[in-house]
This record gives structure tokens, C-alpha cells and sequence, in this order.
């Protein structure tokens, strides 16, 4: 994961959480648009998450970051900040996970080294104890048998030292590892299914708080609703009340709406964009209201002048 020193420019929007590089500059920090930013101030130790888009219009070498993403870095343009692709939470646990495997693997291999050298100073030991008995037997004329004895009962007990003094080690290594992985596994499946439930019930809360949206909330807005957060839902669902007609969502893809304020969209007259999903949070549109690219707009109004309004928003 390399990082990158880059000069800021300040947007003239608000865009918190928002920033803007050069396209060339997506491969130096290994990611691509819409994914995590890490951006660091070294000197006073602060730092912010940002999301990612790609833009030709902003210089190489150059950052932009909205004001209120300067004002929490405590930084202003034209100074340097360092620039990070921040991993995904199952990148971070496989990390964590193959460096736990890496520790381990270390531990084995300095067990290795030890039992190789208990086992080089046992040899040392063997052979001082042979010629030890063939002195022996040279001065005292001891018989072969005896000197087989003693050569025997000391490798004998060698070994037993390298078993007592491994076993406890290799024993302790075995319940790491299985207590390791049983808390990697612990951590992530209650956190994956709490996000999971949480999304349906935000969406269910929609459609049962209003039963007559659910016959006109399209089927492919039900992915979009449940990205929000809980919180997020119930003000999609104030947006929506009273809204009268067919609802539908659109995704802001057209360089040609992209950075508009709302009053500017030639809109046809039956339609009404009622609510602006950014991220996980919901806006209330206002004619100065800038869409960009990225955001979900829902729809509301007749069929055929909504899908000309969602072709010309995605292109």
C-alpha cells in the first residue's frame, strides 16, 4: 500500500468526506474510485476518511478536499498532505490473520533451532561418553556389554531432555493458533450479520410505515434503501410521504448533470426528485442543491417522463 505527498486545493462546494484526484494517481495508491482514503496531517497528528472519486479536471500532484475536511486535518490549500489507501475490514482481519500465521511460523522455526542444537550438544555428549568408555575400557579392561550399557542409558536420557523441553512449547503454540483464529471468527460473523439485518429492517420499516409505497417504490431501489443507515431510513421515508405517483431511483453519471445545481436540471414537468441519497445519508433537495456524481436520486412522478429523466441523469 503506497503512500502518496500531494498539494491541496480547496473545493468550492461542501463535500465532506468527498475528494478529488487526478485518474493516473489511482494506481500509485493501489485502489480505485468510490473506495476509502486515509488522509493524514503528520505534524499534528490528525487525520480523515474520505471517499475517492477520479477527476481529469484536478492537476497531478494535487488533491482537492472540501472545507470542512481542511478545518479537521487543520490544514489550508496549497499545504501537503500524505495520502493512503485505507483496507476494507476483511482486508484488515486477513492481515491480521497472516501475520498471526507469520508469528507462529517464526515460533516453529526457533523450536527448530533449539531442538537442533539440544540435539548437537547431545552428540558433543555421545561422543565424550564414548571416549570416556573406550578410555575406560582400555585402563579397567571393562566388558563390551557395560560400555553398551552406559552409551545407551545416556542417549537414552538425552532424549528424554529434548521431549520435556520441546513438548510444553509446541503445546503452547497449538492453543494460540486455535484461540487466534476462534476470536478472527468471532469478531467478524456477528458484525456482517448485524449490518445485514439492520439494512432490512430500515427498508421493511419503509414499506410497512407506508403500505402504498411499497406497490410504487421499484424493486431495484430495495439494494439502494438498504445502504442507509437506521437513522438515515426514517428520513427517507418523511422525503416520501405524500409522494404521489410512481418512485424510482437514479444514479448521477452524466458529466452533463454531474456538479448541477438542481434549478438547472431541465426536468419534465411531471417529475419531482424528492430526496438525494449521498453515501449512507439522505438530502433533502433544495433547488441549490448541487448532485454529484455518485448520488442517488429517487424519483417521483409518471413512468415514461421519469425513464427519460433517469437517462439523461446516468447517460
Amino acid at each position: 500500500m503506497e503512500e502518496v505527498t500531494l498539494k491541496i486545493q480547496k473545493r468550492a462546494v461542501k463535500s465532506r468526506g468527498r475528494a478529488r484526484l487526478n485518474k493516473s494517481m489511482l494506481s500509485r495508491l493501489g485502489t480505485e474510485e468510490e473506495s476509502k482514503l486515509e488522509i493524514i496531517n503528520s505534524a499534528a497528528d490528525r487525520s480523515v476518511t474520505v471517499t475517492l472519486f477520479a477527476d481529469s479536471m484536478v492537476e497531478e500532484g494535487f488533491i482537492r478536499l472540501s472545507e470542512e475536511d481542511l478545518e479537521a486535518l487543520g490544514l489550508d490549500e496549497g499545504d501537503t498532505v500524505v495520502i493512503r489507501r485505507k483496507a476494507p475490514i476483511s482486508e484488515q482481519v486477513r492481515d491480521r490473520a497472516e501475520e498471526a500465521a507469520e508469528k507462529i511460523s517464526e515460533g516453529i522455526d526457533k523450536i527448530g533451532e533449539r531442538a537442533t542444537e539440544t540435539a548437537r550438544k547431545v552428540g558433543e555428549e555421545i561422543d565424550e561418553v564414548e571416549e570416556s568408555v573406550r578410555e575406560g575400557i582400555g585402563k579397567a579392561r571393562v566388558s563390551t556389554s557395560q560400555a553398551a550399557d552406559v552409551v545407551k542409558e545416556t542417549v537414552s536420557k538425552a532424549y528424554g531432555r529434548v521431549v520435556v523441553e520441546t513438548a510444553p512449547v509446541t503445546g503452547r503454540i497449538e492453543t494460540a493458533t486455535k484461540e487466534a483464529v476462534s476470536k478472527i471468527k468471532e469478531g467478524v460473523s456477528p458484525t456482517a450479520e448485524m449490518a445485514e439485518a439492520k439494512a432490512k429492517e430500515v427498508y421493511q420499516r419503509i414499506v410497512d410505515d407506508l403500505p402504498s409505497l411499497k406497490d410504487r417504490l421499484s424493486k431495484a431501489a430495495e439494494p439502494v434503501v438498504n445502504r442507509l443507515r437506521p437513522d438515515q431510513g426514517t428520513k427517507l421515508l418523511e422525503a416520501l410521504r405524500g409522494a404521489e405517483g410512481v418512485i424510482q431511483t437514479a444514479t448521477i453519471k452524466s458529466d452533463a448533470v454531474a456538479d448541477k445545481l438542481i434549478r438547472e436540471l431541465e426536468l419534465p414537468a411531471d417529475v419531482v426528485i424528492s430526496a438525494v441519497q449521498r453515501n449512507q445519508e439522505i438530502v433533502i433537495p433544495k433547488g441549490e442543491t448541487r448532485l454529484v456524481k455518485g448520488d442517488i436520486v429517487y424519483l417521483v412522478g409518471k413512468e415514461e417522463p421519469i425513464a427519460q429523466s433517469i437517462r439523461m441523469m446516468e447517460g
